[in-house]
């Protein structure tokens, strides 16, 4: 893997789906999530903290107790940091989709910490980057309303030696944490990049220890977000 992780995944993609890409092959994606397409971690006490996401969230094809916010639950309880992360991640998912789920997964939870970890599967169905910086906008714009302390989980692309598009799409995430003042963490699949061994055979998705390394890189960066927390 000497390219980006992401430029694997979106050629990977391509030629399993005939040229259609998806985040997560054959899912079926609805348009909203239902009540069972999110888990909930149950813990007893600390702040809660919803993580709106894709199938990088959500934990595809993997046990829910495997999944990226289980993950960042063991680790917050080991550091013995009280918090409740949730998982409201669903396979396939846009930022149109997060957008559309917001009302139900985040504002209906009241969550005191909402991490967005969208915007992958834009890039990879060929949208133009103006459609999900609008959406990811929306996003913070309501979670901003609800007073809803926001952190913004990217996936780094690379910039324009790969084109005039993926640069667009690279400058998505450090324009809305500056426009918003919003904790940005540039890549959330870092941990894992140049590592196949930490994916699935599907090539697509995080293996079980796969996710482990990023809960472990992601937990550093939330972890003085989190004690901040009222």
């Amino acid at each position: 893997m000497r390219r980006h992780i992401l430029m694997f995944l979106f050629c990977a993609t391509l030629a399993a789906c005939g040229g259609k890409p998806s985040s997560a092959p054959a899912a079926d994606h609805p348009a909203a999530a239902e009540e069972s397409d999110v888990t909930t971690t149950p813990v007893a006490a600390g702040p809660s903290i919803v993580m709106l996401g894709d199938s990088l969230t959500a934990g595809f094809n993997l046990p829910a107790g495997n999944a990226l916010p289980a993950a960042l639950q063991r680790d917050f309880d080991a550091k013995g940091i009280e918090a409740k992360f949730i998982n409201a991640g669903v396979s396939g998912d846009t930022s149109a989709d997060g957008l559309q789920r917001y009302d139900f997964s985040v504002a209906g939870v009241k969550p005191n910490m909402l991490v967005v970890a969208l915007g992958a599967n834009d890039f990879l169905n060929g949208l133009p980057a103006d459609v999900p910086k609008k959406n990811l906008s929306a996003i913070l714009d309501k979670a901003k309303a609800d007073h809803i302390p926001t952190v913004l989980l990217g996936v780094s692309i690379p910039g324009a030696s790969l084109g005039k598009r993926e640069a667009a799409f690279a400058a998505i995430y450090p324009d809305l944490a500056k426009k918003y003042d919003v904790p940005y963490y540039p890549d959330m699949l870092g941990a894992i990049q140049g590592k196949p061994e930490l994916l699935q055979p599907d090539g697509l998705h995080p293996t079980e220890a796969g996710v482990e390394a990023m809960a472990a890189a992601i937990t550093e960066f939330l972890e003085p977000l989190v004690k901040d927390l009222p």
